[in-house]
């Protein structure tokens, strides 16, 4: 465009303009944002985007969110997955002119037919852009509303408490390493806690009444309270060798805290030599899972624990049990 210009930065390229008075105005790093700015300084409409700018607006909005610790990490690296999918099938197209039979044949004719939850997730992805773009004007509907997903089978996965205790009498005798991971797990379990919320774990978070964790995502912030186990399990974790005094619960030898990557390679590795002895696989979620289940067979509010401000998400996602019990009417 006319009159827009850009800084070449080390880290990051900044767009700017000069208005008629030589005065210098900074357009930002956007340059979809930048243009749209330039033309309302000259009083133009300005031209409507691709879906590509506005998908690649949304994430650079969530990763503000991520900076901010409102948006986990793997939830923005799973995004940018989704959006390769996206721009693919609609990246040149005008949002306005997406309607909801070109979603339908995207989730049910094309990516849909290899990989349909992940068909779910991406046109979710889709969704938000169009609710933003409502928000701001570009366009007048979502025509991801109404259409329909893809089935998706919940996960029905219980880990025993016999297989539990065995997986962690192997992890402990298998190497330093295998009892770190299953300290790891033995707290996510007593927690109800999430993985990334195992990992990031400090010091600063463990007081006289228990263990502060942050809200996650939409949820509240809780305090699980000691219970003598508990109390042991963290103290055995804070005592692992270490060449400092460590900082986070999980650590690693150099006192550092797991990657998201290193933890699951670790976690993977463990696991497929536990399956090669003829056991089960189960995942790390998994565990929360279990600790759900367990709460609520012993009359628990299970969402006190794990922070959800909505008990049909416990129901829908963690309640594992098979069986269902109940007292007669009379």
């Amino acid at each position: 465009m006319a009159r827009l210009y850009v800084y070449e930065g080390k880290r990051h390229k900044t767009y700017y303009t000069i208005d008629r008075n030589n005065k210098y105005i900074n357009l930002g790093r956007d340059l979809p944002e930048a243009k749209r700015k330039l033309l309302e300084l000259e009083d133009e409409a300005p031209a409507r985007g691709t879906v590509a700018d506005y998908l690649s607006q949304l994430m650079a909005s969530r990763l503000k969110l991520v900076r901010s610790n409102k948006l986990a990490q793997s939830t923005y690296d799973s995004n940018e997955l989704e959006i390769i999918q996206l721009n693919k099938a609609f990246g040149k197209m005008d949002p306005a002119a997406i309607r909801p039979t070109h979603i339908w044949k995207y989730l049910h004719e094309f990516r849909g037919s290899e990989s349909p939850v992940r068909a779910n997730r991406e046109i979710a992805l889709l969704s938000t852009m169009f609710n933003r773009l409502i928000g701001s004007g570009v366009v007048d509907i979502n025509p991801c509303n109404g259409v329909e997903r893809n089935n998706e089978v919940s996960r029905t996965r219980l880990v025993t408490d016999a297989e539990f205790v065995e997986f962690l009498k192997f992890s402990a005798r298998k190497s330093e390493a295998g009892m770190r991971m299953a300290l790891a797990a033995y707290i996510a379990y007593l927690t109800g806690k999430a993985q990334g919320q195992i990992l990031k774990l400090t010091r600063h978070a463990i007081s006289s009444d228990g263990i502060t964790f942050g809200a996650r995502k939409r949820g509240s912030g809780t305090l699980v309270e000691w219970t003598p186990r508990l109390r042991r399990m963290v103290r055995y974790a804070l005592s692992m060798p270490c060449s400092i005094t460590p900082l986070f619960v999980i650590h690693t030898r150099a006192g550092t805290p797991y990657t998201s990557d290193g933890f699951k390679s670790n976690w993977q590795r463990l696991m497929n030599e536990w399956c090669a002895l003829g056991n089960e696989r189960f995942t790390f979620h998994d565990l929360r899972a279990k600790a759900v289940t367990d709460m609520i067979d012993q009359g628990r509010k299970a969402s006190d624990l794990t922070g959800h401000r909505q008990e049909a998400t416990i129901s829908r996602v963690y309640d594992r049990r098979r069986l269902r019990k109940s007292k007669a009417v009379r």
